[in-house]
């Protein structure tokens, strides 16, 4: 029986399968299968750099916020405001049309620059992963009415992602 490693990447070579339906499958985390992609298409960067990140992000204007379950695939349109640190979570204080919620500060362990096509279009997030590799949530970049990439945010995206 081939081990998961060897079943990912003969999976990865059918361009029909994303990274979710591929973890769904083999009921593994996202990550597991986003670890074994080129570099230029999944970078690791370690939680440390968590505030940095999330700040650095605060000025790519509107992402789409995604968090995924097996029930249901939430996501919804939205700027990240300022965040502000109190007891043990990070909080992002979300006016309207900004996110809001609390993060547990200790909960994010790494945090994964992703380039990938899925049905056919070239997609750029950031996700944010906890100590069992699984993903938090995740934010996709926008896209404008021709359904390309926003230049600006791919640009920021790729300056972030080379700072570590």
């Amino acid at each position: 029986m081939k081990d998961t490693n060897e079943k990912i990447l003969e999976m990865l070579k059918d361009e029909k399968n994303s990274v979710l339906s591929i973890a769904s499958t083999l009921n593994i985390p996202e990550y597991e299968v986003l670890k074994l992609k080129d570099k230029s298409e999944f970078k690791e960067v370690n939680a440390v750099h968590l505030d940095e990140i999330l700040n650095e992000m605060s000025s790519w204007g509107e992402l789409l916020f995604c968090k995924n379950s097996p029930e249901f695939i939430i996501e919804f349109k939205c700027c990240i405001g300022s965040i502000k640190k109190a007891k043990g979570y990070i909080n992002f204080c979300g006016k309207s049309g900004f996110l809001g919620g609390h993060l547990n500060q200790n909960s994010v362990k790494k945090i994964g620059f992703v380039t990938t096509k899925f049905m056919g279009l070239l997609g750029n997030s950031v996700h944010f992963y906890n100590d069992k590799n699984e993903t938090i949530f995740k934010f996709y970049l926008s896209r404008n009415e021709k359904q390309e990439l926003l230049e600006d945010q791919v640009k920021k995206f790729d300056n972030l992602k080379a700072k570590f």
